[in-house]
């Protein structure tokens, strides 16, 4: 089981991380794999198994990549009807939620399934399980691509989302009617009823969220609490809680055969493990039955076959044929990271009790465990979360007795007791509320005391797998046989920098931030941010999502400056949710009193265009242009940033329009020549006048824009012109973030998306 499950894995993850799918017609050899698998006991088996693993998921994949909106679809006006999958999540600026397809009008030969929608100024009665002819408007998936950012692209591929796109204003949006049996359905009840039932509890969404596996109430400062100190995983239902509620229908079906059922269920073992199979499928259900529930109903349900069987137990060979039904059902979950999280945390347990004695106490045994889990999980924190909770120890030890073993079950009997009266029921989610009150409490002391979360930055993926197999030798007791210290110290080398920059360069990152623009320049020692993507005053920020992870894989705690090129959204917006955090950074800015006012806790902003250039670390920065005049659009205000480093020159020209671009070659023409340029206003056609695409005569020109965005930036007139002297065109959108390295050999470019193609892509 062990060598089959190994062998099953390996052919899913092949198919998983090649860049293309197989040709579609090799998938016809998955029957002649099967076969020899199961007919050739040999050295072969092995390989076939492998092999047609491979061929199931690439079955999969086609699947998925064959259902996704046409690209020729790309902001059209549909109308679709279909059914709300889950329950809609607000915010201040739109209602997000997930559409099960029964039509779309002028349907393409393989309709999308499901789409995911946002719909602004939506209706109060929005629900899950309600049907609904909407008109909207679709784009394929797709996601930024950003070093230590968030795969959104991955992540609606892994849930089979084949579009997304947003709600219009219209006539033709009615609400059809209600899927009375639909599971989403029941679990918006069951929300609606604690919304009623628990109006007054300060932890309300981490209620919701381990009664129904809703995080959409979850305050942000609580998130973030929760992930800082590496107990996130106790607020989504996972195979401990089910195990949980598993084990207390267990015990209660056992008394209550014996005060009343044990005429009628002559068997008491049978009874008990039928109920809590059926207790732990419920709440399986009530959660939504994503992919960590799937994966512990797999669980519970080999285990309890395995006891009813009286086959002899063995926890290796069970988690292997779990994670092989997982696969069976769905080889895809490969690409999410709670599949990993699921099936370590499960092999740990194991080593867990591969390594107690057997007259190990119960509290010998969480300690242990949780001593495990804070070593090993190391490497996988570090790949998956780009951080290591030096927190999660103390913070786990605890939380898991306190959510797996009082909260979750007591929150889901207060479900089952909803006919109680109102003032006992609230009585007691008072009790609850207060339970989960105090533990963030302790979680928020625990950061006080300095055990807050490390980010090791950029580690490559072949040290972490090398760091996770030291870390595995020093705990077996076969390391006695091993230099430990050698070892550790060896782990500990893993994670140092990989390379610093030389003097004289500069390393400079175009961010991915869809329809607005966000750079990141790194010298030897210091470090410079120019704009930070779109955002609002509302929560939106893609300086919070994207800039911000950026700088904390490249281990960049704070910029030594800010440049804000002007004050339009889509390049000071993202800075809305960062202004206090870099209050005391000096910034700079095209249109400083706006970025004044937009930005009150910032302190003094300095106008670019009065800034003399300076140099760090052998590289020079310089701000071209005269101040315009206070009648200047603020386009035409933005700060042109030139800087030289080794031999090789960057001009970044902001949203400048025409009429700037001529200033610029009436007072600083010589200046503007640069190898690479970040086009100006995304390619617009008030920009990049030939007489300005000449005096710059770049090499390589970069355009920051949004993927199939409604202005159609950048538009192919402009693209046209710089491509006719000869110049190597790139889109963020198209190539992800752009990293750039300047030094004595010029500059050298390099895309995220064509570093790391994906199948997806």
């Amino acid at each position: 089981m062990l060598t089959a499950g190994i062998a099953i894995l390996a052919g899913v993850l092949l198919a998983c991380v090649l860049p293309q799918p197989v040709d579609r017609w090799w998938i016809a050899w998955l029957p002649v794999c099967i076969y020899i698998a199961y007919f050739n006991p040999t050295r072969w088996r092995l390989v076939m198994l492998g092999g047609a693993a491979f061929l199931w998921a690439s079955l999969f994949i086609h699947w998925q990549l064959d259902h996704r909106l046409p690209e020729s679809w790309n902001n059209k006006r549909l109308v679709v009807v279909g059914e709300v999958l889950n329950i809609p999540r607000s915010n201040d600026y739109a209602t997000r939620f997930e559409l099960q397809l029964e039509s779309l009008d002028q349907s393409p030969k393989r309709m999308p399934q499901t789409i995911r929608l946002s719909w602004r100024d939506a209706p109060q009665q929005l629900a899950a399980g309600q049907r609904w002819r909407l008109q909207v408007k679709l784009k394929r998936p797709h996601g930024m691509q950003n070093p230590g950012g968030f795969d959104y692209e991955r992540w609606l591929f892994v849930r089979g989302i084949h579009a997304t796109g947003y709600v219009l204003k219209s006539e033709q949006n009615q609400l059809l009617g209600i899927n009375p049996w639909s599971l989403a359905a029941l679990r918006q009840a069951v929300d609606n009823w604690l919304e009623f039932i628990c109006a007054d509890c300060a932890q309300r969404g981490l209620v919701s969220a381990l009664a129904i596996g809703y995080r959409g109430h979850i305050q942000s400062g609580h998130n973030s609490l929760l992930q800082q100190t590496g107990t996130a995983h106790l607020i989504a239902i996972s195979g401990l809680h089910i195990g949980i509620i598993a084990s207390v229908f267990y015990a209660l079906s056992s008394l209550l055969w014996k005060w009343r059922l044990h005429r009628w269920w002559r068997n008491r073992r049978q009874f008990a493990m039928s109920l809590a199979w059926l207790g732990g499928f419920g709440y399986s259900l009530l959660s939504g039955f994503e992919l960590p529930a799937q994966r512990a109903m797999l669980m519970l349900t080999v285990l309890l076959v395995g006891l009813l069987l009286r086959q002899p137990f063995n926890l290796l060979h069970s988690i292997m044929l779990t994670m092989i039904l997982v696969l069976l059902l769905n080889p895809l979950v490969v690409l999410s990271a709670s599949f990993w999280l699921t099936f370590s945390a499960l092999l740990i347990i194991a080593l867990g009790v591969f390594l107690l004695p057997r007259n190990a106490s119960r509290w010998q045994q969480l300690l242990t465990i949780q001593i495990l889990f804070s070593i090993l999980f190391v490497p996988l924190s570090i790949a998956i979360f780009d951080q290591v909770h030096s927190a999660s120890l103390l913070a786990n030890l605890v939380a898991v007795p306190l959510v797996s073993f009082i909260i979750v079950p007591l929150n889901f009997l207060l479900l089952a007791l909803f006919w109680l009266p109102h003032n006992w029921l609230h009585t007691l989610y008072t009790w609850l509320d207060g339970m989960l009150g105090g533990l963030l409490a302790y979680l928020q002391w625990l950061q006080q005391i300095g055990l807050e979360a490390w980010r090791p930055g950029d580690i490559a993926g072949w040290k972490l797998m090398v760091l996770a197999g030291c870390l595995l030798l020093l705990l077996l007791p076969t390391a006695s046989l091993l230099p430990r210290r050698w070892l550790l110290l060896f782990s500990l080398l893993l994670m140092l920098p990989q390379r610093q920059i030389g003097q004289g360069e500069l390393e400079m990152t175009v961010l991915d931030v869809g329809m607005g623009t966000a750079i990141v320049m790194q010298t030897r020692n210091h470090s410079l941010v120019y704009d930070f993507g779109p955002g609002n005053d509302k929560g939106y920020s893609l300086g919070e999502w994207v800039v911000l992870p950026f700088m904390a894989h490249q281990k960049l705690p704070e910029p030594d400056r800010i440049i804000i090129s002007h004050a339009d959204q889509d390049h000071a917006g993202g800075f809305y949710r960062l202004a206090e955090q870099f209050s005391e950074v000096p910034v700079y800015s095209g249109t400083s009193a706006k970025i004044r006012d937009k930005f009150p806790a910032l302190g003094q902003v300095r106008d670019c265009h009065q800034i003399p250039p300076w140099h760090w670390d052998g590289v020079l920065f310089e701000f071209l242009g005269r101040s315009p005049r206070a009648t200047e659009s603020d386009n035409n205000r933005s700060c042109v940033l030139k800087i030289s480093a080794g031999q090789g020159s960057i001009l970044i020209a902001g949203d400048i329009e025409r009429r700037q671009e001529w200033r610029l070659l009436a007072t600083a023409k010589s200046a503007l020549a640069a190898d690479v340029l970040v086009a100006p206003h995304h390619g617009s056609l008030t920009s990049s006048s030939a007489l300005f695409i000449n005096a710059v005569d770049a090499q390589q020109v970069i355009f920051t824009t949004g993927y199939a965005n409604r202005w159609h930036f950048p538009r192919p007139a402009v693209v046209a012109r710089y491509a006719d002297t000869g110049a190597t065109i790139h889109q963020t959108d198209r190539d992800g973030a752009i990293s750039i390295l300047c030094n004595a050999q010029g500059c050298q470019l390099e895309s995220f998306r064509a570093q790391h193609p994906r199948l997806w892509y």
